[in-house]
Formats: structure tokens, sequence, C-alpha cells
């Protein structure tokens, strides 16, 4: 069959162009499920840079200033056991919280946040004596009191409401808080996407002269994990706009006593603290660690020191002294079972208590750029960079797969660049001073598909150049060499070129006397073994037939394989040539002549050896051609050669041959030679052995 070797090249060219156009394209119909999976990537890598992580001892811990007064179901359930709290069933009187932050106000904390629901009014008479005026006064007498608000229906859940029924189903008598954040946005995407419509209807008591914050929580929505926070939220209602701050940052204004928010170049700054957010106002928390990463005091323990005068709090075979709280951050939640309980990165049913301290200590603490053990926030890499990044470690992957010698190296080089990709991606989120998010899940894909189509293709041009080996090489070396060839093809260059090598030339010199002493079939075999001795010989000492021509035969050292011992094997092949064919004299004499017989037949062979440079190559047609040898350094071999005859030499080598030796060699001078057109002589030697 006639192969059209540029049609197959390309054809596999557009292969696999085809097959890289169908694997860029499976990423945009599978987007949503690269999507899932970068997510728990992300996770996983959030998981590693906890303060039990791999760079804990780099950055600063949890912050120990922050406490939780829990108000869970076991907390309820407890203090309703207790004879001396004598509490009504829950919820509780909002006398019980205005007496709980008397009392931890006379510890002198940093701030009080209470994250509780106090919407609507428990006491309609709003005298002096009801629950919700003795809070409200409670509230009215200390600066440091975050209250909590709930947001309800974002802006973008209105797109397919009728405008004018938006103001009318979340207009309410009850205000948000005393007055709006001082802070423009001027991104109107942003401004969109942190916009809401209802909130809790905390009555005006409250909201008048108290710090409100917003409560809500920020989950994947495609995951429901808790993984971001927010630190502003914009409420509209009625023909008003409130900017209110998260819990979080709410503390922050506290804690550095200056409500001067500014949002320039993606980031929140408030004095020397910075909060960068993404498109959706959003910004990646960073985790501290999973469940009791801070301080949590049951509530009914702290009623019952307050009921008792005791001056410590005791839970959990534990005595908190009250001076405890002194320049605390204090948090007061509710984490009922089932309703307030998150997954997250770090945990799968962490209380909220938790996730809200864990981003009150972000702010407060990874916000300052003023800390130099703080730790940044993620971020993640710029798409242009991503692909740029992408790009350059697939190249790394083919490069090493296309360079390599061994096919099992290639792929576990590429493999390691890929584990190399890994580590990088790890190493830049969790130290830090980076946190840094690389991309994973298309990348890696990328790169997989990378070595895989190149592997393949690597397999193929190799299995390609050993069967061109085999070809060419199979009957003019050893099985030793063709191994040796086929095993590592990369040691072999197939295109012409200047090579030095040792040629011999072995002549059955008296091939003409036979054939008339002989039959023609007799002669045929005698000439063959006569050759396959020669042959077995030659492929013992790793030399290379090059071409068999009427009564000779062509071989050289050097090339396929090369070895400093090449000249040497040359000579000693020769020498062990002259004794073989001695002996195949003998046996073969037995085999062809009577007892009687007086015929004198004999092989005589005539060898001629010289070491130079000679071009290499395949020459001939497509269809039809020969790995052979041209070159001044052949030439020379057919003057020995005749010189041989002429002088009835057994073995003549040039003085260049002997020179390549690493020891001398018995050799008598025999004379000089000249090329035809050059005026150089050449000194050839009878060679009669090698030295021990």
């Amino acid at each position: 069959m006639d192969f059209n070797y540029k049609k197959i090249n390309r054809l596999k060219f557009f292969i696999t162009l085809a097959l890289i156009i169908i694997a860029g394209f499976a990423i945009y119909i599978f987007k949503d499920v690269f999507s899932r999976v970068e997510n728990r990537l992300v996770d996983f890598r959030t998981s590693l840079s906890t303060d039990s992580g791999i760079f804990s001892h780099k950055f600063k811990p949890a912050d120990d200033n922050i406490v939780i007064l829990s108000v869970n179901d076991l907390t309820q359930y407890e203090a309703a056991r207790s004879s001396e709290l004598n509490l009504t069933r829950w919820p509780w009187s909002r006398k019980v919280w205005a007496n709980v932050i008397n009392f931890l106000e006379k510890q002198q904390p940093k701030m009080i946040i209470v994250d509780l629901n106090f919407s609507n009014y428990e006491d309609l008479a709003l005298n002096q004596s009801s629950a919700d005026i003795i809070l409200s006064n409670t509230l009215w007498n200390y600066n440091n009191i975050i209250l909590a608000t709930a947001l309800r229906t974002p802006y973008k859940a209105t797109e397919n409401m009728v405008s004018a029924k938006i103001l009318d189903n979340f207009d309410n008598p009850y205000y948000p808080a005393r007055k709006s954040l001082n802070v423009n946005i001027s991104d109107q995407n942003l401004d969109n996407n942190i916009s809401y419509y209802s909130h809790t209807p905390i009555p005006d008591i409250f909201t008048r002269n108290t710090t409100m914050a917003v409560t809500n929580l920020v989950n994947d929505e495609q995951n429901g994990i808790i993984k971001y926070s927010q630190p502003v939220y914009k409420l509209l209602k009625g023909n008003k706009t409130y900017y209110i701050p998260s819990i979080p940052l709410a503390a922050l204004i506290k804690y550095v006593g200056d409500d001067k928010l500014a949002f320039e170049n993606g980031a929140f700054t408030l004095k020397n603290h910075k909060i960068p957010v993404n498109e959706n106002g959003q910004v990646l928390i960073n985790w501290h660690g999973s469940d009791n990463t801070y301080t949590d005091i049951p509530i009914n323990a702290l009623l019952l020191s307050m009921v008792r005068g005791s001056k410590h709090i005791e839970y959990d075979n534990m005595q908190i002294p009250l001076s405890f709280f002194k320049d605390k951050i204090i948090l007061i939640a509710q984490t009922q079972t089932g309703t307030e309980t998150h997954n997250t990165p770090t945990a799968a049913d962490l209380p909220d208590a938790q996730i809200k301290a864990t981003i009150i200590d972000n702010y407060i603490n990874d916000g300052d750029i003023t800390t130099l053990k703080k730790r940044t926030f993620a971020k993640h890499l710029s798409q242009p960079k991503t692909i740029i990044l992408t790009a350059l470690f697939c190249a790394a992957v083919i490069f090493v797969i296309v360079i390599a010698t061994n096919m099992l190296l290639a792929f576990l080089n590429s493999f390691l660049i890929i584990l190399a990709y890994c580590w990088l991606s790890i190493l830049l989120f969790c130290h830090p001073r980076f946190h840094l998010i690389l991309d994973m899940a298309v990348p890696l894909y990328c790169m997989g598909v990378a070595l895989v189509l190149t592997y393949i293709l690597k397999v193929h041009h190799e299995f390609k150049k050993r069967k061109k080996i085999e070809k060419i090489f199979g009957n003019l070396v050893s099985e030793k060499v063709l191994k040796q060839l086929v095993n590592k093809p990369h040691k072999l260059n197939l295109k012409a070129g200047l090579q030095k090598v040792t040629i011999m030339s072995c002549n059955i010199y008296n091939n003409i006397e036979i054939s008339d002493l002989i039959k023609p079939e007799d002669y045929i075999e005698l000439i063959n073994r006569a050759f396959s001795t020669i042959e077995d010989i030659i492929f013992k000492y790793n030399g290379t037939i090059n071409r068999f021509v009427g009564n000779s035969v062509l071989v050289y050292w050097g090339y396929p394989i090369h070895s400093r011992k090449d000249t040497e094997n040359a000579l000693k092949a020769a020498l062990e040539i002259q004794n073989a064919i001695e002996n195949f004299n003998l046996e073969f004499l037995n085999e062809l002549c009577a007892p009687n017989d007086d015929k004198n037949i004999f092989v005589d062979v005539k060898i001629a050896v010289n070491t130079g440079t000679a071009l290499i190559g395949q020459i001939g047609s497509r269809d039809i051609s020969d790995f052979t040898l041209l070159g001044d350094t052949v030439d020379i071999i057919e003057k020995i050669e005749n010189v041989c005859a002429e002088f009835n030499k057994k073995i003549l080598v040039t003085e260049e041959t002997l020179k390549n030796l690493d020891r001398p060699a018995n050799a008598d001078f025999a004379g000089q030679i000249r090329l035809k057109n050059s005026d150089e002589k050449i000194k050839i030697y009878e060679l009669k052995g090698l030295e021990l």
C-alpha cells in the first residue's frame, strides 16, 4: 500500500485540533459541574488554612477577646428547670435582657452585641414599667451596644414583581435604624446586589438610640454553605434609603470609634482597616477553626451568677471570674438547633454565633492593615492571569512529555507538574501573606487534556520511530543493539549527518577460484555460511552491517550506538574473523571433498579497517532507501582492500585507527597509500594482534 505521509500527518493534526475544540467546548457545557468542583476545592483549601493549618504559626490566632453568650435549646431548658431563675416560657421577657445588659456593663466590656429577635412590641402600654420601655431605657444608657435586625427581601427577588406593588408589600411603620451609614457606593451593580426591600419590624423605641446592624449570613446559593460575609446592606423603605452595617462591621465601627466609612477601589475602608469585597459586595471568611473556637458561655450560667450575686460564673466544671468580661466583645446570640447552625467549609453544623464571631474577628484583626501577623482577605486571581498561568503549566506538561526519553518518566514528570500546580494553589491560598485563590477545576482539566493528548501523540511518534528503526537496522545489528535502539530511540538521530566511525570491510578474496571448483549450489551455501560466521562475530562486538556487496561486507562501529571501545571492538572482530575462517575452512573442506580429493578449497578473507568521519544517512527513493556511509573514510577502505589483495595481507589498518586505541596494538608498518585527487599520504599497518 502506498502511504501518503503528508496526508496522514495532516489528518493527525486536524484530529488533535478537533479533540482540543471538543475539550474546550466541554468546559462551557459542564460549567455548572466545574463550578461545583471549584467550590469544593476552595472549601478544601479553606479547611487547611485554619489555626490548626499548615501555616497557622504565621498569623494571629482566633481573638480571645471575643466571647459568646449562647441562647439555645439546651440553655433555655436548663434555665426553665432552675427555680432560682423563675423564668417564664421562652421568649423571656425583655426585662430579663435589660438586667443582663446592665449586669454585663458593670464588668466594663468593650461592647455588647445583642443578636436577638426584638421585633414588634411585648407590652403595648409603653409606660415606665413596661418591658419594652425598660429595655429601651437600658439601651439608651450605653453607647457600646449593637442591636440586630434582619433584612428579608433582596432587590433581585423583586425583578418579576409589579413595581407598583413593591412598596405596598414592604412598607411598614417600623424603622430599621436611627440613621443611615454615611457611605457612597457609585457602583450601581454592587449597590443593587446589596439592596433589600423589607426587614424585621424592630420598634422605633429600640432603633432610635442604638446602633442597628444586620444579622443576615450570606451563603453560597449552589451549595448552601456559609463562606461569605457582607459588610454593608442597603434597605429601600418607602421613599427612604438606609445603608446599614452588618453586625461585624458595626462591631468594627464601635471598636475603632469612627463611622466615616468609605468605599473605593472595591473595598470598604475605615481608619486603618480595609475590607475588600467582590462584585456582590461580599468577602470570603477567614476561618479560624470549627466549633468552640471562641469562648462560649451558656446564658443560664450567667443568669445564675446574677441572681446568686456570685463573683464568678460556673459551668462545665469551670469557674470564670466576672472580671473576665472586662474589655471583651460580648456577642449574645440565639443558636437554636436546626435553625441557627450552618454548613461551612470547616464544620458541617457550626452555630451562627461562632460564624459571626469569626467574621467580627476578621474585620477587626484581619482588616487592620497595620497588623503584621494579620491574614489578608482571600481574593481571586484575575481571569487573564489565570489563563496565562494555565497556559504556562499546560506548556510545561507538553514540554516534559515531548523531550522525555522514557514514556514512564514522561507521564510521571507531567503528573508532577500538575501536582506542583495543586501545591502552588494550596500554598498561595493557605499562606496568610497571599491568601490568593487560584482556580483549580478548569486549569487541572486543561492540564489533564494536555497530558493525555500529548502523551498519545508521543506514544504514536515513538511507535513510528521504533518501527522505522526496526525496518532500517533489523538485519544490520545484533538483537542486543537493536533492543537498545528500540528502547532508547531518542539516542538515535536518523537524519543525515557527519559521524566519527570505524569502518571494516571483509572481502572473500578468492570467491571466483572457489566457484570454479565446486557446484553452484555448494558455492552459494559456502559463501552464505562464511558470511554467517562473519556476521555472528560482527554482532558479538556490536558492529553495524552497512551492506553486502558481492563477495564483501561493509561494517562500521560508532553508529547507531557509540562507545569509546568502538575501534578496539572492530579490531577484535577482525582478528576473531580470521581465526574463525581458518576453522571454518577445515570444517567445510571435509564436507565438500572426498578423503582422496586433492581440491584446494578454502575461503580467503582480506580485512581492511579505517577510522574517520563519514556522512551517514538514508539514501534512496521514498519507497526504497538504505542507510549508508559516504566520504573519504569509505573510499580509503577500497584502497586498502586492493593493497591486501596485491600484497596478500590478512588485516590492514590505518594509522588513524591505531591512534584511537586505549592501548598499543601489535602491528607492522605496511606502507602508505594516497587518495585520488589528493597529495595526502595515509600510513597503513598490518595487524598481528592486540596487546593484553
